[in-house]
């Protein structure tokens, strides 16, 4: 019984395929949940029509918004988050604004 309790709790502390980052959370929930994202990225949102994972994003916030992108590797897949916030806004206040998975190493 005490094997399966070790278990449990190493599969809540270790990035799997069952992570949910919802909307709204905090750098430091997301780092608690995944730990150091592996890429970091920057970016002011464009003018649509534009191609790529972020695509998604141009139906949530308006383009010239500041976002900063946060990429795990999740077993075959990349994890994509994305914060923002209001404009003035520090950035360690930025929530999760979305998130998306796709293959990893798919080109765009």
């Amino acid at each position: 019984m005490i094997w399966l309790a070790i278990l449990l709790g190493a599969c809540q502390a270790s990035p799997g395929n069952a992570v949910v980052i919802n909307t709204g959370f905090s750098r430091a929930e997301v780092r608690a949940l995944m730990g150091e994202p592996e890429r970091v990225q920057e970016f002011i949102l464009p003018e649509t029509p534009f191609f790529g994972p972020q695509e998604s994003l141009a139906e949530l916030i308006p383009a010239g918004t500041w976002v900063e992108e946060w990429v795990y590797t999740v077993g075959e897949d990349e994890l994509y988050v994305w914060f923002a916030g209001e404009k003035g806004q520090a950035k360690d206040q930025w929530r999760v604004i979305e998130t998306a998975r796709y293959p990893a190493g798919a080109v765009y």
